[in-house]
């Protein structure tokens, strides 16, 4: 989901400047609507996407995905999109105490879910082409090549030190009639 958040993030600058493509009118309604964590954001959610995207092309070559596991990425990835980016600006005006008419009056909403929708649609392409680029490159290699990932041992179970002697039932503590002589 890192590359989705990245996706988020990226649709959601795409929309800003969509709205306002000169600098400083943009610089002050972000300023206004609460926007002021978004170059830290930006930054951070850049490095998580592109280590996602090594995560997934690695562990595609050293332990395959099923071949379905695919399937649906795009709705996946466009409803975490859109569901995200709604959010976000829900809350960014609810901190700054803007108001949220807004969203819709100003075209932030209609423009940024299309936005969004676009840029998951590039991500989840995205994601098909490194996952068959990675199944390329280990088909080159001969999938026995790349060593695939042990299981660790479970942890060490102590021998038991103390070892109870059999129980015996016998006449003291059984409860019962006498045996027969």
């Amino acid at each position: 989901m890192c590359v989705a958040v990245g996706g988020v993030l990226a649709g959601h600058w795409l929309t800003y400047l969509a709205v306002a493509p000169m600098a400083g009118p943009r610089a002050a309604i972000l300023h206004e609507t609460g926007h002021a964590y978004l170059g830290m954001a930006n930054d951070l959610a850049l490095v998580a996407a592109l280590a996602a995207m090594a995560t997934m092309f690695v562990g595609q070559l050293t332990d395959p995905a099923p071949a379905g596991l695919l399937e649906g990425i795009t709705g996946r990835v466009v409803r975490f999109q859109v569901s995200a980016f709604v959010a976000l600006e829900v809350l960014e005006r609810l901190t700054a105490g803007s108001p949220l008419a807004e969203l819709i009056h100003t075209g932030i909403l209609p423009i940024g879910i299309a936005a969004q929708v676009g840029i998951a649609y590039l991500a989840a392409r995205a994601i098909r082409l490194l996952i068959r680029t990675a199944d390329r490159v280990a088909d080159a290699l001969g999938r026995g090549a790349v060593p695939s990932r042990r299981v660790a041992p479970g942890p060490l179970q102590p021998e038991p030190v103390f070892v109870p002697a059999e129980f015996h039932l016998s006449a003291i503590g059984a409860r019962g009639p006498p045996p027969s002589v």
